[in-house]
């Protein structure tokens, strides 16, 4: 794999459901990889009951994300109501407090064996175009997005300290002892779902570090990729 598509994708609100929350609902920090791959097939097109059947093989597709704005939290309530019934004659209503994200932005790293798949999201981007509406996490949270680039990208490792740009698996970490806690940083470790089969059920879990602000992790890790550009990445 020697390119790669970066683009960014933001919006005013956005609401990833952790699994562990029900009635009231909270939001991961960052889309995990099932959004992600839900945000690229609405994008160009794939129809939301087959999408997942491309994303199956990790080595066929690759996929990095990097804050851009730091990450900011609101609460508020919400009104649901009963809609078994007609508008006039709802009576029953239940509310609920959802936590949102606030002026999120994200830039996005995706590459994929398929050429059809790859092309057309490169073709989209460029256009503006997408298919079906772009969302973050929920219908109503409308998102913006837009193609930063097409680069080329390379393995490399490394025994030194590095600061890497995107989110970072702690599985990459060469030991517990790899991440340097600077104290200008703030650094949070969260479970992400990472693949989901067609049926809707995750069969990889993973931690991920992220850094709040949107600061590189400076870490030591088994391997990295390298941009062009000069963005050092790991993938999910």
């Amino acid at each position: 794999m020697d390119k790669i598509l970066k683009f960014k994708i933001w919006g005013d609100y956005a609401h990833f459901k952790k699994f562990y929350t029900t009635t009231s609902p909270l939001t991961f920090e960052f889309p995990p990889p099932p959004t992600i791959i839900g945000i690229i097939s609405a994008i160009i097109g794939l129809d939301k009951n087959e999408y997942l059947e491309y994303f199956q093989n990790p080595d066929e597709f690759k996929i990095a994300l990097s804050i851009v704005n730091p990450i900011k939290k609101v609460r508020w309530t919400q009104n649901l109501i009963d809609t078994k019934h007609h508008f006039w004659r709802i009576k029953n209503r239940t509310q609920i407090r959802i936590e949102f994200l606030k002026d999120s932005a994200f830039s996005l790293y995706f590459s994929h064996k398929n050429e059809k798949i790859y092309n057309l999201l490169k073709t989209n981007l460029e256009k503006h175009n997408s298919v079906y509406t772009v969302s973050l996490g929920l219908s109503e949270l409308l998102a913006n997005f837009e193609l930063i680039d097409e680069v080329k990208i390379e393995n490399s490792k490394s025994d030194d300290w590095i600061n890497i740009d995107s989110v970072l698996p702690y599985s990459c970490l060469q030991d517990d002892n790899s991440v340097d806690f600077e104290v200008s940083r703030e650094i949070f470790k969260v479970n992400f779902p990472i693949l989901m089969q067609p049926n809707r059920v995750v069969n990889k879990r993973e931690d991920i570090l992220f850094e709040r602000n949107g600061n590189p992790i400076k870490c030591k890790v088994t391997q990295f990729c390298k941009t062009e550009k000069g963005d050092n990445i790991v993938f999910f």
